[in-house]
């Protein structure tokens, strides 16, 4: 009985190596488990890597459509266009709405955000555009699947009681007899407040509110309020400051002390057109002269890290 098998287990060994001839391969096990979540790449926006390589890095510096095979895991930077600045009532517009999973969440967020499969629709908000006796106008929205940036808030206009709210809220104008409160910052921080007792020529306004902190008053009645600071991000691999907000100046410049830029791009006061908000950082417009517009605010950005094969 034993030496019938014999036959039988050389035929089967020659057939399963023939067998195993053709695949070229012996199969590996490992090869056979589904692929992980996120394999493959992702379409749109443009690539880069850090950490050696290990990361990658997508950036949406306008609008776009990112495509991916599957969800995957990531860290996400989410920031609007910043309010525009205000000319001759010389308010600084605020900073756009900062929303991120890295360093200390925001809006919401948790420490990773899922990125879903499919093609999704990335907007990078414009900043408001700078007014001149008027407020300046509202950021647009950045927006990347379930999470909206939203807009900052335009410097004040002149005698009027509240600024405008947004991302971060816009600056008070110079208000020639009465006081005013900082527009309310909904994912950043509130624009500077107009004293009472501090208006009075020149006409000092206030700054915008930024991401880090919130914009300055009037502090005296020569010294125009500065930008909130922005917050530091480094999603990238390298740290960037966003969502600084605009600096404001006097309804008369001459006497005056012009507050300073946010960090976080931030647009300067000016004797004249007031500065714009850096590109892709959100920062507001800065606050302009007497007859004169106030700073564009800078456009936002939409940033996503991955693990690298992930995305």
């Amino acid at each position: 009985m034993k030496m019938l098998r014999l036959p039988f287990l050389l035929a089967w060994f020659a057939l399963c190596s023939t067998a195993f001839a053709q695949v070229g391969q012996i199969p590996n096990i490992a090869q056979l488990q589904p692929a992980p979540s996120g394999a493959g790449s992702c379409t749109g926006g443009s690539r880069t890597t850090s950490g050696g390589g290990g990361n990658t890095i997508i950036t949406f510096t306008s609008s776009g459509t990112l495509a991916c095979p599957s969800s995957f895991f990531a860290q996400v930077l989410v920031v609007a266009g910043g309010g525009g600045g205000s000319g001759t009532s010389a308010s600084g517009g605020g900073a756009g709405g900062y929303c991120t999973t890295e360093g200390t969440p925001t809006c919401g967020l948790g420490s990773s955000f899922t990125v879903p499969s499919g093609s999704t629709t990335v907007t990078v908000g414009a900043g408001g555009a700078g007014g001149s006796a008027s407020a300046g106008s509202t950021g647009s929205a950045s927006v990347l699947s379930t999470i909206t940036a939203n807009g900052g808030g335009g410097g004040g206009n002149l005698s009027t009681s509240t600024s405008p709210g947004g991302g971060s809220g816009g600056g008070c104008g110079a208000n020639n007899g009465g006081a005013c409160t900082g527009g309310a910052g909904s994912q950043g921080n509130k624009g500077g407040n107009a004293v009472l007792a501090n208006d009075s020529a020149p006409f000092p306004a206030a700054g915008g509110g930024g991401a880090g902190a919130a914009g300055g008053p009037n502090g005296s009645t020569i010294i125009a309020g500065s930008g909130g600071t922005g917050v530091s991000n480094s999603i990238t691999g390298t740290a960037v400051t966003y969502a600084g907000g605009g600096a404001a100046t006097c309804y008369t410049t001459t006497g005056c002390t012009f507050g300073s830029a946010g960090s976080g791009g931030g647009g300067t006061a000016g004797a004249s057109t007031g500065g714009p908000g850096t590109a892709n950082t959100g920062g507001g417009g800065g606050g302009g002269g007497n007859g004169y517009l106030g700073g564009a605010g800078g456009s936002g950005v939409v940033i996503i890290s991955c693990t690298t094969g992930q995305c």
